[in-house]
């Protein structure tokens, strides 16, 4: 009996020690704090405008995740109806077994007239598809109605360009990924920052547009593209930090292929 009784006594002395040690870690830490204190005074403030209601809530909990600010309980009330619109749309889809599902994300309290003029671009025209530099040629098997390239791995994630308006680097990062994971097997993430910074010279033009067949130019020329973690992703322009030590692709050569052309 009684070493049972040390064994308690044991655990709850070792319990007590942990919950002081971090305690004092929570005091010594400047950061958690003021993180808490932000995310309180936010709740505060969807609480005063909407009432402590479980969708209050909901939307409470999102807006601490990604950060939101809200100046007036009427800016609240906008974004709380575009986010309880956004949160029926998810669901209502989700329903009804599509080969995709919706999910909240950051933008879920914006409009689509907000997204639109805040994250799209103007349609562009590209020339480099009106007049192809690539024949096609037959193909030595049937091919097949439809491809999705995801069901072979070989498509990156989604990225987040922000409000530069660099697309064009996207696009191009995006194909040398997948090219690059089809060759290897490996993933691979590539710099778009590297090409807003450093492709001026190919009639690149940052954050203000560019075209990926001139991205794939510049990175031939140049010798390389870095990798996203050792050139990250800043979503303005900026001056060139490229460092050939820290290439991971090359492109040796590029076509492009004429839009919508499925023979020569």
């Amino acid at each position: 009996m009684a070493p049972r009784r040390l064994l308690v006594l044991a655990v709850v002395a070792l319990a007590a020690t942990a919950a002081a040690a971090n305690s004092g870690f929570a005091d010594s830490n400047p950061i958690r704090p003021v993180t808490d204190r932000a995310a309180s005074a936010l709740e505060s403030t969807v609480f005063a405008a909407l009432g402590r209601t479980r969708d209050a809530l909901r939307f409470a909990r999102f807006a601490v995740r990604y950060g939101k600010s809200y100046e007036s309980a009427a800016e609240v009330h906008k974004r709380f109806r575009i986010f309880s619109e956004s949160l029926q749309l998810v669901r209502s889809t989700n329903r009804k077994g599509l080969s995709y599902r919706l999910g909240i994300n950051r933008f879920a309290d914006m409009s689509w007239e907000e997204f639109r003029a805040t994250r799209l671009g103007a349609a562009q025209n590209c020339s480099a598809t009106l007049t192809g530099n690539h024949r096609m040629r037959a193909a030595a098997v049937a091919l097949p109605e439809t491809k999705d390239w995801r069901e072979d791995g070989i498509v990156s994630p989604v990225k987040n360009q922000g409000h530069c308006g660099s697309c064009w680097t996207f696009s191009t990062t995006g194909a040398l990924e997948a090219a690059y994971t089809q060759a290897t097997g490996k993933p691979i993430s590539l710099s778009e920052q590297q090409l807003i910074d450093c492709g001026f010279a190919f009639n690149n033009f940052g954050c203000n547009g560019g075209l990926p067949s001139q991205a794939f130019e510049y990175i031939k020329y140049n010798g390389g593209l870095d990798t996203e973690e050792s050139y990250p992703y800043q979503g303005v322009n900026g001056i060139c930090k490229f460092k050939n030590e820290n290439v991971g692709v090359k492109v040796l050569d590029s076509v492009n292929i004429t839009l919508v052309r499925t023979s020569s």
